[in-house]
């Protein structure tokens, strides 16, 4: 009987482990259980009219007063600083822009912590703060102005001297007020009154209403304004900090993504007020500053966006690369070529990879902490299942015409089987999508280009995210691309992404960045793939090269796969969120005449080999005799 209780007790342990590696029980677990305690807090908070941020930094500012709010370039502010800094600002804008409740008004600033009083402060009086790209400048700039109907544009001093902000908007919307917070303006503020908003300014915060109007990245278009709510503000931020397991009084949270888009203002800026840990800032991503910032603040969480870990690589290894305080990197977009690379070199235990969209109203998560799991945007075990399973879906596409394909019979849309690729749509409640979907603002066709009806049923309607993302057997999810980005070649579809992570991966880093898509020849169906590369400044453009490029491709990808042509350019375009820009790339295709004159040639695979590009063989095609 001993015998048998003790044999009882071992297995018990063995058990568990077994169950939980087999259904990801325990990271199913916390993500729930985060999400569970982050809902009802915020109806609690809701329903006691205690919603509106102002009144966590005011509860920050009361309980731990010293405590490190924001760190800006050696600067600190505690949060008793910062809650007197938001009032005075909210002040500023009652007092000398006669700012009302429901006013939506204009942020174009770089990180600072003063961009975050303007805003906080703006929400303390009733605003709205729509938030520009500070790169932008001509039409795109006259756009986002125009599209968020603000009458007030708040301009930072460093973006004005950099774009010239001022005339073009004066220019072309007269309308519009521009102020330009210059460093006199800056110390007028921080003597002005510091009195409480009054209640009523504060009161009536709801979840599923606007807060806040971030702007899409316009890699495919002009920025659309999609519609922040301030569910998003507080329980989905303070969900991130504790998935993170933020440590109050503990943790440094270091950004360098730009704060106008939502994920360093809300994952960030939100996430650290939500709990009272420290948020530090960088005024904008830099090789040369990251690491100096990280180990001078003291971080010991960072964030990425992007290919912002690929850029990290490409600096020369140092004997500071492990000189830092910092536990785990947080974000999305890391790609599986350099997760591991990344996590070695710089010794970070923990990686935690997301992916969602701006107007979107779910998400995936990974915390990842070894080799299982690289490269995946989100795991789901069976408990996240069991909840979520009805909610979200893969489902198969036509990718000639990037359409969700459904059933000529039916009508109805298909689950694509694990480990196949289709797009990934998030249910909404038919009975009331303005619950969680608000889609962007005053754009009823963009907003409703995103729903997706009559799916598996007649009636019901679900979120585009009009991203590609497969999921395995074993409950792991990756990201494959967006399906613009996704081309047909070969009666194959082929992913930008997959194709654009064998360039980057070659084991002499060849090449340090790439730009892939698809582009229609004459006398061709389907497309045809083009990888613009960026070389590595030791490597030359000549055969040698281009053999040895595409030996490793075809040990990498597959046949139909292997990009038809290749072109050697100085740059890739991207936004200020580490996203590839490809528009203009893909417009000037393969055309001789169109890519004269650029950083480098251009390269096909013509007869088992890489060989120069030139007008003979652009004639050749377009006359038909060229079979590829």
């Amino acid at each position: 009987m001993a015998a048998t209780t003790a044999a009882l007790a071992l297995s018990v342990p063995a058990i568990a482990g077994y169950l939980d590696a087999k259904y990801h029980l325990m990271t199913d677990l916390h993500l729930i259980s985060s999400l569970v305690f982050c809902r009802i807090q915020s109806v609690i908070r809701e329903k006691r009219d205690r919603l509106h941020p102002f009144y966590v930094l005011e509860e920050n500012a009361q309980k731990f007063p010293e405590r490190t709010w924001l760190w800006f370039q050696g600067r600190e502010y505690s949060y008793k600083q910062g809650y007197e800094a938001v009032m005075r600002h909210g002040n500023w804008f009652r007092d000398e822009c006669g700012v009302k409740k429901g006013d939506i008004i204009a942020i174009d600033f770089m990180n600072c912590p003063e961009m975050i009083f303007i805003w906080m402060g703006l929400w303390a009086v009733g605003g709205i703060p729509a938030f520009y790209n500070y790169n932008l400048t001509g039409d795109a700039l006259v756009h986002v102005v125009k599209v968020s109907t603000a009458k007030l544009a708040i301009v930072g001093h460093r973006v004005e001297e950099t774009v010239g902000v001022k005339k073009q908007i004066n220019e072309a919307l007269p309308e519009v007020k521009v102020v330009i917070f210059d460093e006199d303006l800056e110390k007028t503020v921080a003597n002005w009154r510091v009195d409480r908003p009054d209640e009523e300014l504060l009161s009536g915060a709801k979840l599923a209403e606007m807060a806040a109007l971030v702007y899409t990245s316009g890699t495919t278009g002009l920025p659309k304004p999609a519609i922040v709510t301030w569910w998003k503000n507080t329980g989905a931020s303070k969900f991130v900090a504790l998935w993170l397991r933020l440590n109050p009084g503990k943790d440094r949270y270091y950004t360098a993504m730009p704060i106008y888009h939502s994920s360093a203002a809300l994952f960030n800026i939100m996430a650290c007020l939500q709990v009272g840990a420290t948020s530090c800032i960088g005024e904008k991503f830099s090789n040369r500053t990251f690491w100096p910032d990280v180990r001078a603040s003291g971080s010991t969480v960072i964030q990425y966006v992007g290919e912002t870990c690929r850029y990290l690589l490409t600096a020369p290894p140092s004997s500071d690369d492990k000189n830092h305080n910092v536990t785990k990197a947080f974000g999305n977009g890391l790609r599986g070529d350099v997760w591991k690379e990344f996590r070695d070199r710089f010794g970070i235990q923990t990686i935690g990879e997301f992916y969602a969209a701006t107007e979107g109203m779910s998400a995936t998560w990974n915390m990842n902490t070894g080799d299982w799991g690289i490269g995946a945007v989100g795991v789901a075990g069976a408990l996240v299942n069991l909840m979520q399973g009805s909610k979200t879906a893969i489902v198969d596409i036509d990718y000639e015409t990037e359409e969700i394909w459904r059933d000529p019979v039916t009508g109805f849309c298909k689950k694509v089987p694990n480990g196949e690729r289709g797009e990934m749509i998030f249910k909404l409640d038919e009975n009331d999508i303005a619950a969680s979907y608000k889609g962007y603002y005053r754009n009823e066709k963009a907003s409703l280009s995103k729903l997706l009806r009559d799916v598996f049923k007649k009636g019901d309607v679900w979120f585009r995210t009009g991203d590609v993302l497969t999921v395995t057997d074993d409950g792991l999810i990756y990201f494959n691309d967006r399906i613009g980005d996704t081309y047909r070649w070969k009666s194959e579809n082929v992913s930008t992404m997959e194709v654009s992570n064998a360039i980057n991966s070659h084991p002499r880093k060849i090449v340090l960045d790439s730009a892939v898509f698809g582009v229609p020849l004459p006398n061709h169906d389907g497309n045809a793939g083009v990888a613009c590369v960026v070389l590595h400044p030791e490597v030359k453009e000549d055969q040698a090269t281009f053999d040895e490029v595409l030996v490793h491709l075809q040990k990498t990808l597959p046949r139909y796969a292997l990009p038809l042509f290749i072109r050697v350019i100085g740059e890739v375009e991207r936004t200020g969120n580490n996203k590839v820009v490809k528009g203009g790339l893909r417009k000037q295709g393969v055309d001789p005449e169109k890519t004269a004159g650029q950083a480098g040639g251009v390269w096909w695979l013509k007869n088992g080999k890489y060989q120069k590009f030139n007008d003979d063989d652009w004639r050749e095609i377009k006359a038909g005799r060229v079979k590829l």
